[in-house]
């Protein structure tokens, strides 16, 4: 039996992450169960990043690994990054029917190129920041989802 408490640090921190782990990803199964419609596609292990620019030569950027699920009016894109605490979902609305949703952020811009997509956003919480997310190494298949779920995007409102 190990006489000092800095025997049980490493044990409960690892114990710790594992749990927050399987907590987030038993969340992220749910979500897709319950908002996920009858013509949603479900894309997994796309690869890509986020970068969120907050001023002059203030950016961070997370490398990222998406499962994705595309719906009609919104996308949910559920990173997996490579830190310690796991990201949360995220909403993207590009209609203004907010059926099928949790907390959507609007998608404000949205470009394709020959294997990626961008997608940029201007989320409530980041008070005069960008979120750019790029999907990258897709299918044509892939892009063509996305070409036909954005076709007949209507601006949202920044509230």
């Amino acid at each position: 039996m190990p006489d000092h408490i800095f025997d049980y640090v490493l044990p409960v921190f690892i114990a710790a992450l594992l749990i927050f782990r399987i907590f987030c990803y038993l969340q992220n199964k749910k979500i897709i169960t319950k908002y996920r419609q009858l013509d949603s596609s479900e894309l997994k292990n796309i690869s890509g990043k986020i970068v969120v620019e907050s001023g002059f030569l203030r950016k961070k950027i997370s490398f990222c690994t998406f499962q994705i699920l595309l719906n009609q009016n919104s996308v949910f894109l559920f990173p997996t990054d490579f830190y310690f605490i796991p990201s949360r979902f995220i909403n993207l609305a590009f209609n203004s029917d907010k059926r099928n949703t949790k907390n959507p952020t609007g998608l404000r811009e949205f470009s394709f190129s020959n294997h990626s997509v961008t997608l940029v956003s201007y989320p409530d919480f980041l008070v005069n920041r960008k979120r750019t997310i790029y999907l990258q190494n897709l299918t044509p298949d892939q892009i063509k989802l996305f070409q036909e779920a954005l076709k007949n995007r209507t601006p949202s409102v920044r509230h």
